[in-house]
C-alpha cells in the first residue's frame, strides 16, 4: 500500500510496486500518486522512472534542468515525459506554453513525447479502480483466480462479479482474484465504472454476447 507522510503542507510519499520486481516509487502529491496507480494498472506500460532530469538551454545559452514528474515507456518502445500539474496550476503559470517550448529545446533521446496531465484526466473510478488492483496485486494469483477462470469458462456472455465469486466458492478472494485478472487482461468488464460486485465481466477470449 502507498505510504504516506506530511512535509512542510505537501502530501509526499513511496509506493511499492507490485510483481516479479518490486520497487520504491516516491510520489510528491495526491494527483502523482493518482496517475501512478493508474500507469501501474496498464498492460501497455512497461517502465516508469519518476523525478527524470532534462537539461536545455535558453535563448541565451544558459543550461538549465527541469524534472519531470514521471518517464514512461509503452511496450512499443515509445518513452513519454510526464508533467503532472492541477489545472488550475496549469492555467495560472501559462504552463502548456512552457511545456511547447521546453519540448523544442530538450534533446529527443530524452522522450518521445512530452505529455501534461491534470486530475481532468483521471476519472475517479479509474483511479478507484487503479488503487484497488494495486491492492489485490498484492496478494499472488492462487487457487481462486483458477476457479475463477474455470466457472467463467463455462460462461456464454456475461455476468456479475457477485455470481461469479458464489460459483467459484471463493467469496471475497473470489473478488480479489477477479479483479487480479482484470488488471492481466485475462478478463475483461462491462463499461468503466467502479468495479463492485455488480460489475458484469466476460472472459476475454469469449466473443461479447449480447
Amino acid at each position: 500500500m502507498p505510504t504516506r507522510f506530511r512535509s512542510k503542507g505537501s502530501t509526499q510519499g513511496i509506493l511499492v510496486t507490485t510483481g516479479k520486481d518490486p520497487r520504491q516509487i516516491f510520489w510528491e502529491s495526491l494527483g502523482e500518486l493518482a496517475f501512478l496507480l493508474f500507469v501501474l494498472a496498464r498492460l501497455d506500460i512497461v517502465d516508469v522512472r519518476e523525478q527524470q532530469e532534462a537539461s536545455y538551454y535558453d535563448d541565451a545559452g544558459v543550461m538549465h534542468r527541469h524534472y519531470f514528474d514521471f518517464v514512461i515507456t509503452t511496450r512499443d518502445g515509445i518513452r513519454k515525459a510526464i508533467a503532472y500539474k492541477p489545472s488550475e496550476r496549469v492555467r495560472a503559470l501559462n504552463f502548456e506554453a512552457f511545456l511547447i517550448d521546453l519540448g523544442r529545446r530538450i534533446s529527443p533521446d530524452f522522450a518521445d513525447e512530452i505529455v501534461l496531465i491534470t486530475e481532468r484526466d483521471l476519472p475517479p473510478a479509474t483511479v478507484h479502480n487503479a488503487k484497488l488492483l494495486h491492492a489485490c496485486r498484492r496478494d499472488p494469483p492462487g487457487d481462486a483466480d483458477k476457479a475463477v477462470l474455470a466457472v467463467l469458462a463455462t460462461v456464454i456472455g456475461q455476468v456479475s462479479i457477485a455470481d461469479l465469486r458464489a460459483a467459484a466458492g471463493y467469496g471475497g478472494e473470489g473478488f480479489r482474484a477477479t479483479v487480479r485478472l482484470i488488471g492481466s487482461g485475462r478478463i475483461v468488464m462491462e463499461g468503466t465504472g467502479r468495479i463492485t460486485d455488480h460489475t458484469l465481466v466476460r472472459d476475454a477470449k469469449i466473443e461479447n454476447v449480447r
